[in-house]
């Protein structure tokens, strides 16, 4: 604990209690007590010694955060995004298998202020009027499929991987926004003007990401296996990498 420091000039008052505490020994093993048990109970379990080294289909429930490399400048509320899928472990012998991942995330875009590193369609209606506020709202569904070839190490109760693969990524983008154009002022100059309604536009990308990832699988239970692991995920070659950091509980089969 902490001391605390005393005021000067302020007096002490010591507390002191009369008689035995009662005694709660017994009391405050109970826990340590169980979690031994269970622990001996984990490893008492033969077909859990060594799982790992037995390669099997494992097919598991994902989630994680990912990392928008691409518009990482301008993400609201934050760069990591949470992410949510699905994914698989397919053994090629003793030491590969094919790993293969579908997840999906969402980001919104901030689309003001605006700035000269800013890309926005109307972005000098808003520099030439900064105190009109950008109603816009761009969001982006991100679908992506990413197998890959991965070495194992495995060991009694844990597998590391590593592998690399080509991907498929689907990026469905809507922007809401009001339209600026160009309108004759009163001196005969000409001036931008927002309208007062809001359009929609609607646009699909795809790509095909190239992945490098990393991580470790572990044995829980009999059958029941953890998954943690780290991605870089290269889809354009002139803007940052993505990435992604998932974790998942799967079943062997």
């Amino acid at each position: 604990m902490k001391n605390i420091p005393q005021i000067p000039g302020e007096r002490t008052m010591k507390i002191s209690k009369v008689g035995p505490a009662p005694s709660r020994r017994s009391a405050s093993w109970r826990p340590c007590i169980f979690i031994l048990a269970a622990t001996l109970q984990l490893c008492s379990w033969e077909t859990l010694s060594a799982q790992q080294r037995d390669p099997a289909i494992e097919i598991y429930g994902l989630t994680g955060s990912y990392y928008f490399g691409n518009r990482s400048h301008v993400l609201k509320g934050g760069e990591w995004r949470p992410q949510f899928g699905a994914g698989g472990v397919i053994p090629l012998g003793s030491k590969w298998a094919l790993m293969i991942d579908g997840v999906t995330s969402h980001l919104e875009v901030n689309e003001g202020p605006h700035n000269r590193y800013t890309y926005h369609p109307f972005t000098e209606f808003y520099r030439q009027n900064p105190g009109i506020r950008n109603n816009d709202r761009t969001t982006q569904r991100l679908i992506s499929v990413l197998p890959s070839i991965v070495r194992l190490w495995r060991r009694d109760r844990f597998s590391i991987y590593v592998g690399l693969g080509l991907g498929f990524e689907q990026q469905r983008q809507l922007i809401r926004y009001q339209p600026a154009h160009e309108q004759e002022g009163p001196d005969g100059s000409r001036i931008l003007v927002r309208s007062e309604e809001f359009v929609e536009s609607r646009d699909v990308v795809s790509i095909m990401p190239f992945n490098l990832r990393a991580g470790v699988l572990v044995s829980l239970a009999p059958r029941v296996v953890m998954r943690a692991g780290y991605s870089q995920i290269v889809g354009y070659v002139d803007t940052a990498a993505s990435r992604s950091m998932e974790v998942g509980i799967g079943y062997r089969f």
